[in-house]
């Protein structure tokens, strides 16, 4: 599998990243489970609701997901590798994150059985009361979440490293 670079997409540095270790799933099936937009709202805690939008004019997806704290966020994915990877950036007017950009990868190590990564990179948090809270939050929400997807894609174990 070709290696990520996140420089093709942002110069922000690596805030996050999240791992689940998978097995009884191929990583088709996890892919597939990631890579539906409306299944956000079934593992994601803040996620409340999701509207997909037509493809636009180079065929990619992009949709809304209305969030706790963050309201309408506006979703477009960057790079969609089948099966691999996609690539997407997020922004709102009430999202506080900028310059965000996050690459959820899909590793199948054994028949069956692999690794889920979700790398987020951000530049800067807009608001005093966000930069105080969000570092803090952000982490322990990104576990829960995976926690709960773990059920959905076989996942037996969840790591969370900030950087």
């Amino acid at each position: 599998m070709n290696v990520f670079d996140s420089k093709k997409y942002t110069r922000a540095p690596l805030k996050i990243e999240a791992l689940i270790h998978f097995h009884g799933k191929s990583s088709k099936e996890v892919f597939e489970i990631l890579g539906d937009p409306e299944l956000i709202t079934n593992w994601f805690l803040l996620a409340q609701n999701v509207r997909i939008h037509p493809p636009n004019e180079k065929g990619e997806k992009t949709f809304n997901v209305e969030f706790t704290f963050f309201g309408d966020v506006f979703e477009e994915i960057l790079e969609w590798i089948p099966e691999k990877r996609y690539v997407y950036t997020a922004k709102g007017l009430n999202f506080p994150i900028k310059d965000y950009v996050a690459c959820m990868q899909v590793q199948e190590t054994e028949e069956e059985k692999g690794i889920l990564s979700w790398k987020i990179f951000y530049s800067q948090i807009n608001g005093e009361h966000y930069q105080k809270i969000i570092p803090v939050i952000l982490p322990p929400i990104i576990e829960e979440s995976f926690n709960q997807l773990c059920s959905l894609i076989g996942g037996t174990k969840v790591k969370i490293i900030t950087h």
